[in-house]
């Protein structure tokens, strides 16, 4: 089962100012996101951030917000599952993607019950391992074991580059892969 451009929805979790530094390797989640999310971009595939408790835990990263551009919207929610807020669920439904791409923190709360829900749902789940992150390493490496034996694909950013341009003779493949895959 690969990831299509087409059929791709990006779901950006929590890579907020106030709770991004706490987590183990935050630059390479927050990069990782940032790349994600410039892709997506490039190829026109949709992108969702969400944002826990904003009051608190403070807007999004900066590098992600200038990724996404001025015209892209936060949602916001309390709940730690994506798939458990009707704002964020409506705006997947209306995409009318079928396959959600996942990214974020922390792996072992908000990304696991936003992936299993979602894979519940019926959606083909992917969660980027390279653009996740929890406080604590054992934390993510127990999400991690935990969606594989709940069958929901754990792959890293440069998968989901080349499975969305498919091909090395794609129009846009030389400016992404020099700009995005190091």
């Amino acid at each position: 089962m690969l990831m299509k451009r087409d059929d791709s929805l990006l779901l950006i979790i929590d890579v907020q100012e106030r709770l991004a530094p706490a987590m183990d390797s935050p630059r390479e989640v927050i990069t990782g996101c940032a790349k994600l999310i410039g892709v997506a971009r490039r190829l026109g595939v949709p992108f969702i951030i969400t944002e826990q408790y904003p009051k608190g835990l403070g807007p999004t990263m900066a590098d992600l917000r200038q990724a996404a551009g001025d015209d892209a919207g936060y949602l916001s929610k309390t709940e730690f599952s994506c798939a458990r807020n009707k704002e964020i669920m409506n705006n997947i439904k209306k995409s009318g993607k079928k396959q959600i791409i996942i990214a974020g923190i922390e792996s072992h709360i908000c990304v696991l019950q936003t992936a299993l829900d979602l894979k519940e749902l019926g959606y083909e789940v992917f969660v980027v391992s390279n653009a996740c992150s929890s406080r604590r390493p054992l934390q993510g490496i127990i999400a991690f074991q935990r969606l594989l034996r709940h069958e929901v694909d754990v792959v890293s950013i440069e998968m989901v580059i080349f499975e969305w341009l498919e091909k090395s003779d794609h129009p846009q493949f030389k400016e992404i892969s020099g700009q995005y895959v190091v």
